[in-house]
């Protein structure tokens, strides 16, 4: 006998979620107002300045002496900056070091000086320089999100349309409610948590949506199969989809986990030229909450819901047949 009994825990899992949903709103808009924005929008979309600094091979042929002489610079400065950039040139080499926006601008002024000047020293026809730069992001108007809102709204008409052929009607509302359930939970986390946010948050949510297809249809594929078997259809509505929830829960762990896990590797091997730790675990954190948001919505809070819609669908049966018969 299943003693996992999510399907009578529906009023509880309607409420904790709607509880997640509602905090992080509130804390979203409060952050709106009175911080920085509704999310905690991390280095790649706040204010920032830079010293960038351009050497050429002609004068420096290790880059490694280039960021010996602008470590020591900042330090003498009293500066720190948060990422490192290393990109090569076609005469030489250039770094971008960023600091954050409250920064005193005098200090970076006196770091870039020093720079230059050690670059260059008294030979003015040096190629390498150093510069002080301003820099103000817009964090809504990114183009990634518009495409991802984009790509998202499709998978989703998808998947109830996928789901309407191929498994009942039922499953398709349960299944979309999943999706847009799981993408809010993600949301609500993000805002609540207030981690530095970035475009690999972006993509996280895409793939908590991908994630939860994945998840339902290891779950719904397991009903539609019991329901074929006749020990199975003797079973109650709420101890059909319970078992049915046991059955795929691993299933669905791993792929979350899988999915979840092999994203954040990417993210933070693509970031470790960054050199700096919040830009590589910020994608594993991302990660972490996609994978709770999915594994939750998916295993607990589908089951219960699709426990009504069946219902519904049941009972809507039954008053059919009876009304043919009278």
């Amino acid at each position: 006998m299943n003693k996992f009994k999510l399907s009578s825990k529906f009023h509880i899992l309607i409420i904790v979620s709607a509880l997640v949903i509602a905090i992080g709103l509130a804390v979203g808009l409060t952050g709106q107002f009175v911080l920085n924005g509704y999310f905690n929008y991390g280095a790649e979309y706040a204010d920032y300045k830079s010293v960038v600094v351009n050497y050429a091979y002609i004068d420096y042929g290790n880059e490694d002496e280039v960021r010996e002489i602008c470590d020591k610079a900042f330090d003498e400065a009293g500066v720190s900056y948060y990422t490192a950039t290393y990109g090569a040139t076609n005469g030489g080499g250039e770094f971008t070091f960023k600091f954050s926006e409250g920064t005193s601008t005098e200090k970076l002024t006196a770091a870039q000086k020093s720079i230059h000047t050690a670059l260059t020293g008294e030979n003015t026809s040096k190629l390498s320089a150093a510069f002080l730069h301003e820099v103000t992001t817009e964090a809504e108007g990114f183009k990634a999100l518009t495409f991802c809102a984009i790509a998202v709204a499709s998978v989703m008409a998808l998947h109830f349309l996928y789901f309407a052929v191929r498994y009942r009607l039922a499953m398709a509302f349960a299944a979309i409610l999943a999706d847009v359930h799981n993408l809010a939970i993600y949301v609500s986390l993000l805002a609540l948590t207030r981690i530095p946010v970035g475009s690999a948050a972006v993509t996280f949510g895409a793939l908590t949506v991908l994630m939860t297809v994945i998840g339902t249809c290891f779950f719904f594929d397991k009903v539609r199969k019991n329901l074929k078997k006749e020990e199975f259809n003797k079973l109650g509505v709420n101890e059909q989809i319970d078992s049915c929830a046991v059955a795929s829960a691993t299933n669905v762990v791993i792929a979350s986990v899988f999915v979840a896990v092999s994203a954040a590797v990417i993210f933070a091997l693509l970031a470790i030229s960054a050199l700096s730790l919040t830009v590589i675990l910020s994608p594993v954190v991302l990660a972490v909450i996609s994978a709770v948001s999915t594994v939750y919505g998916t295993l607990f809070f589908t089951p219960a819901v699709y426990s009504r819609f069946k219902r519904i669908g049941d009972n809507f049966k039954a008053n059919g047949k009876a009304a043919k018969k009278s």
